[in-house]
C-alpha cells in the first residue's frame, strides 16, 4: 500500500471516528446532560423549599415562646387582678397579712362598688372594686407594717381610708382601727 492510500485510510478512519464521537454526543451525552441539569435545578430547588421549612419552623416556635410566655403573663396578671371576687383568697390575704403584723381583726365586711365602665371599642375589660372594711386593734409601728403590707401584696388592693380611735389602755397601749381597702378583679 502506498503511502498516500494510507493517509487515506487514516484521514477516513479519523473523519468517522469524530462523526462517531459526535453521534455519541449528540444522542447519548447531550440529552443525559439536560437530564442532569433538570436534576441539579429540582436539588436547588428541594434546597430552598427544606431553607423556608425551617425558617418557618423557626418563626413557629418564636412564637409560639412567645405565646407561652404570654399565657404565663395572663397567669401572674389573674393573680394580681383575678377573674372574679375571689372572696376567700381575699379573706386570707386580709387575715394573713394581719397575723404577720401582730395585727389583730375584730370584724370584716365586704361591699361590691359599681363597675367601671370602659369605651366600647377598648381591649380592657371591666374591672370591679370590692371595698373591704376590717377592725383591727394593735399598736401604731405593726399597723404601719400591716398597710404596708396590704399596699405591696401580690392581689392589687389600695388602702382607701383609716380611722383611729383609743384603744385598750395599759402597758403596751393599743389602738383601734377601722380601714377600708379596694381590691380590684376583673369583670366577665
Amino acid at each position: 500500500m502506498k503511502s498516500s492510500a494510507k493517509r487515506l485510510y487514516v484521514s477516513l478512519g479519523s473523519l468517522v471516528f469524530i462523526a462517531g464521537a459526535l453521534y455519541v454526543y449528540a444522542t447519548l451525552i447531550r440529552p443525559e446532560f439536560s437530564e442532569i441539569q433538570a436534576l441539579r435545578g429540582e436539588r436547588q430547588a428541594q434546597s430552598v423549599l427544606l431553607a423556608d421549612y425551617k425558617t418557618t419552623i423557626e418563626e413557629t416556635n418564636r412564637v409560639l415562646a412567645k405565646y407561652e410566655s404570654v399565657s404565663a403573663l395572663q397567669e401572674i396578671f389573674s393573680e394580681v387582678v383575678p377573674p372574679n371576687e375571689n372572696i376567700p383568697s381575699l379573706l386570707n390575704q386580709v387575715y394573713g397579712l394581719a397575723s404577720l403584723s401582730n395585727v389583730l381583726v375584730d370584724s370584716i365586711e365586704f361591699q361590691y362598688l359599681p363597675i367601671k365602665s370602659v369605651s366600647a371599642g377598648s381591649l380592657i375589660r371591666p374591672f370591679g372594686t370590692l371595698r373591704v372594711s376590717a377592725t383591727c386593734v394593735s399598736g401604731y409601728e405593726d399597723m404601719k407594717s400591716f398597710i404596708s403590707s396590704l399596699e405591696t401584696n401580690v392581689r392589687l388592693m389600695n388602702v382607701d381610708a383609716i380611722n383611729i380611735s383609743e384603744g385598750a389602755t395599759g402597758e403596751d397601749p393599743m389602738l383601734a382601727y377601722t380601714l377600708t381597702v379596694d381590691a380590684y378583679y376583673q369583670t366577665q
